[in-house]
């Protein structure tokens, strides 16, 4: 029925045919996927709980709409977001005041949908009375823009798809807030008469020139540059970090991996079982890693850390030859112990932040050609201490045999008529020595804050899982 309503508005918009559909708003909620396959519990819960209370308290209509391209291959999602808020009963108040984020996915030849890195807007109906319609479009494409970079939306897998949006969902909702409850707060809703200004289309970037002579490296690292602003490396689908924690996390991170050309990531999940296909956590964050290309350089270098609420577990993945290098077995441990007791504590932005300052450590070592490794002189001191044990016990042994020796007054006490003779013998004891070596389970710890580890193997790489 969805898919149906959608191509029909759609047509109607080809042929310029003014209609209005009241009822379609209320169909479907503010969260609308006409793939259907785009899904997950934070999306249910964002479309039918977050985002219509918020509308409520903010007196501004929050909708987020996924289209397909069949049918209206020619149009732009502009052209469509356009269409669909002034004819699908969008909008609060007298006014029709709202924000509605739009994406246009692709068929691709598998029945899989992907999406173009400009095949999103964002759309605001704005009473001139509360604010500039223009400016809040801004500040709402900014913050959702992180969350549309083309490797979430590669058509692969729509797992990672319905991760992205959910945070862009997240990302918009606390933008909107902000901005209206500082430049509009909703007691001032729906009072005025004057005509809402919509926000412009989004002016088009002009072309680049061609570099000139000189100019061809520069450029590229630009490119570069600007890639990598969009990727996504903190991952917080359960709401652990405030907003200004996770932009730091964000930015720190891009900075790192970047830096070392090593992919360093950071997931928080209500529930890994929503992402996987069984009950191990380790399974399923070597899957995300894999089925979303995370990593970088040829060998798609990086580290992933998961962190699932539901039971507390927790997994970690290395993946390629450089991030193996300098996460070993040993280095995977010590950098565990590093962050994980924060996690125990409930201290998230603690632990994310002590993962990122020993990745960094780590990753510089291994670069300098001096990974973090076992040291050989606890085995070596070890050896040398149960050395000596030995020696002490065999001397005190040893000593415990002798007889005790006295020098006599009178050297006929030791003589008899027939010579020497032995007619009593005695052995004394003097003491035990035992000693005992204290056994340690290097497979337990999670930190001072309790839980227990232990290391994995799969998926190409490895690394450990258990609880925090």
């Amino acid at each position: 029925m969805k898919r149906k309503l959608t191509a029909f508005l759609l047509a109607l918009l080809l042929a310029l045919t003014l209609c209005s559909p009241a009822l379609a708003g209320a169909e479907y909620g503010s969260f609308y996927d006409e793939t259907e396959q785009i899904s997950s519990d934070e999306l249910t819960y964002l479309g039918e709980e977050t985002f219509p209370q918020l509308s409520k308290t903010l007196g501004v209509d929050l909708r987020v709409d996924v289209f397909t391209d069949e049918g209206v291959e020619d149009s732009t999602v502009w052209d469509i977001a356009t269409y669909v808020y002034g004819n699908s009963d969008y909008g609060l108040g007298e006014e029709k005041e709202g924000i509605s984020l739009t994406l246009l996915l692709r068929a691709q030849p598998d029945g899989s949908y992907a999406m173009a890195e400009k095949d999103w807007c964002v759309y605001v109906s704005l009473s001139q009375a509360r604010g500039n319609a223009q400016e809040l479009t801004d500040v709402v494409s900014d913050a959702v823009k992180p969350y549309m970079a083309e490797r979430a939306w590669n058509g692969k897998d729509l797992t990672m798809s319905a991760t992205a949006l959910a945070q862009a969902m997240g990302a918009m909702a606390e933008a909107s807030s902000n901005y209206i409850l500082a430049n509009c707060p909703p007691d001032g809703a729906g009072k005025t008469t004057e005509t809402p200004e919509p926000a412009q289309e989004p002016a088009q970037e002009p072309a680049q020139e061609p570099a000139q002579d000189g100019a061809d490296e520069t450029t590229e690292t630009q490119d570069l540059d600007q890639e990598s602003a969009e990727m996504n490396y903190i991952f917080d689908l359960s709401d652990q970090l405030t907003a200004e924690e996770w932009q730091e996390a964000e930015a720190r991170a891009a900075d790192i991996s970047q830096r070392h050309n090593c992919g360093v990531y950071v997931v928080f999940v209500d529930n890994f079982k929503k992402y996987g296909d069984g009950d191990d956590v380790y399974k399923t964050t070597y899957e995300l890693y894999h089925a979303n290309e995370l990593g970088m350089g040829e060998g798609r270098d990086g580290i992933i850390i998961l962190l699932s609420m539901a039971e507390r577990d927790y997994a970690m993945f290395v993946y390629g030859e450089n991030a193996a290098y300098a996460f070993n077995a040993y280095g995977q441990k010590q950098l565990e112990d590093a962050f994980l007791g924060y996690f125990s504590d409930n201290d998230w932005c603690g632990g994310v932040s002590h993962y990122l300052d020993t990745c960094d450590e780590y990753l510089t070592l291994a670069e300098d050609g001096t990974p973090v490794r076992s040291s050989p002189v606890p085995l070596i001191l070890a050896v040398v201490a149960g050395s000596c044990v030995i020696a002490l016990v065999v001397c005190l042994i040893l000593r415990a045999k002798m007889k005790s020796v006295h020098k006599g007054v009178d050297a006929n006490v030791y003589a008899t008529g027939g010579g020497l003779t032995l007619t009593d013998s005695y052995d004394h004891y003097s003491h035990t020595t035992e000693s005992r070596t204290k056994i340690v389970d290097e497979s337990s710890g999670g930190g001072g804050g309790g839980g227990s580890t232990s290391s994995c193997s799969g998926g190409g790489g490895s690394g450990r899982s258990g609880k925090f």
